[in-house]
């Protein structure tokens, strides 16, 4: 799929060339009128903060010289990472009393006696309770890099309600992906469950064992340390795979073609781990407007219509600066819609689509769903044979619904297609499903015959 005239090729990353964020990805761009495959980060965007850049036709007339440079860039990322002495120090830290703990953010540790002329003038977080220590996020400052790091943390009662939807499924083993406001409440609160944070965010180190946090990437599924893909696959089979899920809540700016890659590969590690045939739950936190892109990687996930709420967001909360129509934020996930109850208080049950949607939700008996996404009630239009947006109207000369104030014939679908990658239709208008469409029609009534 196509974002920004720039494609991913989706493929296994074993023999791509690394940068210190792990495999690269393979891209695909315009350049003087024809494609053009190179190499670049799978994790920033921006060469800032990695500069790796390598054209696909010039791996092979890769220097050494060059290549050096990136491998002491891989050593450099990671030195000064012992998580088993990391583990110690927090420890030790524990010990203190609150009034000697203390935390230096600059440095990215913790600020040891013997140690404290080093962090003269640095930002030091002081007088740490046993309640912070145990809740790092709500101390650490966000991470700013909407497209390496998710900066946005879930409020309190999203983490408990989606701690909630777990527990009313029976999941007790859950997998944190960039989570960790889940992974804290888990540790604290649900003495029966277990989880593990996998997380980017190498700050972590200090605050969790070896056996509750993974440094890692989940933009090409790649474990910093070998140690954590041992301590992964050890989760994964814990219980033979019984009552065990997964949530992730990846950067919004990030491409969705690596990280549906991510999920189906662990997915698939999953099933031959504990020799099993049924999926992993997989719960995805993700913007209602990608779902679109999330459908096209992984066309079994349906939205939920509960809105993730988050703490150290300017609009994507309900307090009155909050958004009109509340968080666009939804939850995608590979468990029968069905089978999860949201809060009372805030959603309803519909008895004809026999799950629960938001107040504002309408079932249309035309579509036989409830279908509003934004937050807003939506309404049917019978030319268009679908629900729209409320503020939209049917142009009888464009032939769709939209904006009121649009000018007409200048609304040319100019990106491409998810199915067939082909620019200038959307996967409703392919050729390609009209004809699998039919096909599936015909051997359903041959069957039936």
């Amino acid at each position: 799929m196509s974002r920004g005239g720039v494609d991913v090729i989706v493929e296994d990353l074993k023999n791509h060339p690394h940068c210190s964020h792990g495999p690269t990805i393979l891209f695909s761009r315009e350049v003087k009128g024809a494609r053009r495959n190179y190499f670049a980060c799978s994790t920033c965007r921006g060469r800032k903060q990695c500069n790796f850049f390598l054209w696909e036709d010039e791996k092979s007339k890769l220097t050494s010289s060059k290549a050096k440079v990136w491998e002491q860039e891989k050593t450099r990322h990671l030195k000064n990472i012992n998580h088993r002495k990391k583990f110690v120090v927090l420890n030790d830290v524990l010990n203190l009393p609150p009034g000697k703990r203390k935390y230096c953010e600059d440095c990215s540790e913790f600020v040891l006696e013997k140690h404290k002329t080093k962090h003269e003038g640095h930002n030091v977080i002081k007088c740490l309770t046993d309640y912070q220590l145990n809740h790092p996020s709500e101390i650490l400052s966000p991470a700013e890099d909407s497209k390496k790091e998710a900066q946005y943390l879930f409020s309190k009662s999203s983490t408990q309600t989606i701690v909630n939807i777990f527990i009313d499924r029976g999941y007790r083993n859950i997998i944190c992906v960039g989570t960790p406001r889940i992974h804290e409440y888990i540790r604290s609160n649900c003495e029966d469950m277990r989880s593990i944070l996998l997380d980017i965010d190498s700050r972590f180190h200090n605050f969790f064992g070896p056996l509750e946090y993974i440094w890692y990437n989940s933009f090409n599924h790649h474990f910093f340390f070998s140690e954590g893909k041992t301590v992964f696959y050890d989760f994964l089979k814990m219980t033979k795979g019984v009552n065990t899920a997964l949530i992730t809540d990846p950067p919004f700016g990030g491409r969705v073609e690596p990280l549906a890659f991510t999920l189906t590969t662990i997915n698939s590690e999953y099933k031959n781990i504990n020799n099993v045939q049924n999926d992993l739950p997989i719960f995805w936190v993700f913007p209602y407007f990608m779902e679109p892109q999330i459908l096209n990687s992984l066309p079994e996930f349906k939205m939920l219509d509960y809105k993730v709420l988050y703490e150290n967001h300017s609009s994507f909360h309900n307090g009155p600066k909050g958004r009109k129509q509340g968080s666009p934020v939804r939850i995608f996930t590979n468990v029968d819609s069905r089978l999860i109850k949201l809060p009372e208080d805030e959603y309803k049950f519909c008895t004809k689509c026999k799950k629960w949607i938001s107040k504002e939700n309408r079932h249309c008996d035309w579509c036989n769903d409830c279908t509003s996404k934004d937050g807003r009630t939506y309404v049917h239009c019978k030319l268009c044979k679908k629900c729209v947006k409320p503020t939209y109207k049917h142009c009888m000369e464009c032939k769709r619904c939209t904006q009121v104030d649009h000018k007409c014939f200048t609304l040319e679908f100019s990106k491409r297609c998810f199915n067939c990658n082909e620019k200038g239709h959307k996967k409703e208008q392919c050729l390609q499903v009209k004809r699998k469409a039919l096909i599936s029609n015909k051997k359903k009534k041959k069957r039936k015959a």
